[in-house]
């Protein structure tokens, strides 16, 4: 994630400008994605400005050889050992993953500064249904934006009304159903990650994760 025109698919990440810390909270605006190693190949998610002005984005694919044991969740962490969230606590400087995840009181009210919304339920629990947006996220986004818990979209596809906070399994969303047994299914989703004056500053690189269990 960086500034207007900072970013480049040939540059490595870390020598992309610093972000500057603004003086209200905002979003940051461009997002970039690299499938190997951070210095070549990037690409620049296009769909992705921050807003609800947009769909097909992001997804989460599954095959068709597993069975899930329960909902799946998308929801992000501090890192990759997936440990718990502390609302509104900023790490000292240089701060770390947990500057986004854990939000901050002033700025997004104890939520996480990482928002996203998710269509649907990928698939049905039965009848071979894939859910597949057809229209922008739409629906409440801001700094603040987030409940505690688990949110589910509508089992009769459609976004999220309200945007949800991803903090860790304090705040997340959660498939409305069990998805079928052994049918591929894709879950689309879409982000927005604000920043704010009171967040730490560092390299923040927090995890963004689909969590479920399988049998």
């Amino acid at each position: 994630m960086c500034g207007s025109g900072a970013g480049a698919g040939n540059i490595a990440s870390a020598a992309w400008p610093p972000y500057q810390q603004p003086v209200s909270t905002g979003v940051l605006p461009e997002c970039w994605v690299y499938l190997g190693s951070d210095n070549s190949g990037g690409l620049k998610v296009t769909t992705y400005d921050g807003t609800t002005a947009h769909y097909k984005q992001l997804l989460v694919s599954w095959d068709n050889l597993g069975t899930f044991a329960a909902a799946p969740i998308i929801s992000a962490w501090k890192d990759n050992t997936y440990p718990a969230a502390s609302p509104g606590t900023q790490p000292g400087s240089p701060g770390d993953g947990s500057a986004i995840v854990n939000g901050q009181t002033t700025d997004t009210s104890n939520t996480s500064y990482l928002k996203a919304n998710a269509y649907g339920r990928g698939t049905a629990a039965a009848g071979s249904v894939q859910d597949t947006p057809s229209a922008n996220a739409g629906g409440t986004l801001a700094g603040t934006s987030g409940t505690a818990g688990a949110v589910s979209p509508p089992v009769t596809p459609a976004w999220l009304a309200t945007w949800q906070s991803l903090q860790a399994a304090t705040q997340y969303i959660q498939d409305a159903v069990t998805p079928q047994a052994t049918f591929a299914g894709l879950w689309y989703f879409v982000i927005a990650l604000f920043t704010g004056p009171n967040m730490a500053g560092g390299v923040l690189v927090p995890q963004l994760g689909f969590q479920y269990l399988w049998v």
